[in-house]
């Protein structure tokens, strides 16, 4: 249930709302005032987050795909002399969100969790909420596999049966070891390509973020999966 604050500035939304679309020039203006409060709405009260327009655009393509309909950036960001609709609207949506934002109580996320379930299915932007769980998942595989690591660091290395001393080396000769596909995966993962497909960015400190800022792996994340591939030498 929202609370006091949040429910006045959902209030104050709806009566400028109202206004935009009393004094519309035309339907068109008048059903796309409609959908992108339909979209901000969406954003702020289920997903519990502040606006960007880039964010709100690709929302808003997704849910309402009709090119009759479609909104632009610029749609939102002209000024027009104060006389843009769409900027108004989006505006009251932002000062409504940022008291929702404040008002919200902290998601529940496991230990050793970057996002929590409750934060991935609030993200609007279905391919973007793939992607991310995508990444949750790789980070929760690399966290097992840096935790295998650190159990055996300094334990003597056992040689297989038939295993030659001029055998690629392996920090773990089981089933437990990556494979090659694996380490390309991580390699992959490095060099950057796959955080530009999943339009997310590597932080100073080694995490990683969502465009907007949004942090999605702790500090040192990237550090250590370069460890891991430096622990496979030759490959």
């Amino acid at each position: 249930m929202a609370d006091a604050p949040s429910t006045q500035a959902i209030k104050i939304v709806a009566v400028k709302l109202e206004e935009l679309r009393r004094n519309a020039t035309s339907s068109t203006i008048r059903v796309k005032l409609g959908n992108l409060d339909d979209v901000c709405r969406h954003i702020v009260l289920n997903g519990k987050q502040r606006l960007t327009v880039p964010s709100v655009v690709s929302a808003y393509a997704s849910r309402f795909p009709s090119p009759d309909q479609s909104i632009a950036e610029s749609s939102i960001r002209n000024k027009r002399g104060g006389a843009n609709p769409f900027q108004q609207l989006y505006r009251a949506w932002e000062n409504a969100a940022e008291i929702v934002v404040r008002s919200r109580k902290p998601s529940r996320v496991a230990v050793n969790e970057i996002m929590g379930e409750s934060e991935l299915s609030a993200i609007p932007d279905l391919v973007l909420r793939h992607q991310v769980a995508l990444l949750v998942t790789q980070n929760r595989s690399y966290k097992s596999q840096l935790d295998t690591l650190k159990q055996v660091r300094g334990a003597p290395i056992v040689q297989l049966v038939g295993q030659s001393d001029e055998s690629q080396y392996r920090p773990l000769d089981n089933d437990l070891a990556l494979n090659e596909a694996e380490l390309e995966a991580i390699r992959d993962f490095l060099t950057g390509r796959k955080l530009k497909a999943l339009r997310l960015d590597c932080t100073t400190d080694g995490g990683i973020s969502t465009k907007d800022g949004r942090r999605l792996a702790d500090p040192g994340f990237m550090e250590a999966l370069e460890k891991i591939l430096r622990s496979y030498r030759g490959s």
